[in-house]
């Protein structure tokens, strides 16, 4: 009677799964912190604005002595969102597309 037994190489470690996988997983690294830098964080400060009382800000805003502070108060009021990754010249962005774009380029060398 033969038998037919599977036999499952281990040469097919954790590591070399790693070494197939990473560019998809940079790839889905880079999407994420772009969502939450170009879309979730404005759509936050949009409707963080919404529910601000104007009167109630402004009579805040005359109860501050100092100008510098009232300044900088008031730069809240009217402020827009920065995205964190434009920040430096976008050099995140630069470096994340150099990359993936190299990876994909050297490939399955």
């Amino acid at each position: 009677m033969v038998s037919s037994h599977i036999c499952f190489s281990s040469t097919y470690s954790s590591s070399n799964v790693m070494k197939d996988k990473w560019r998809f997983a940079a790839l889905v690294v880079y999407l994420v912190i772009c969502v939450y830098d170009f879309m979730l964080v404005p759509i936050y400060y949009g409707i963080a604005r919404m529910g601000l009382d104007l009167a109630d800000y402004m009579s805040h805003l005359q109860s501050i002595e100092d100008p510098l502070v009232q300044m900088e108060y008031l730069k809240k009021l009217v402020s827009q969102h920065e995205p964190f990754t434009l920040k430096g010249g976008g050099l995140f962005h630069l470096s994340f597309g150099a990359i993936l774009t190299a990876s994909t380029l050297g490939g399955n060398k």
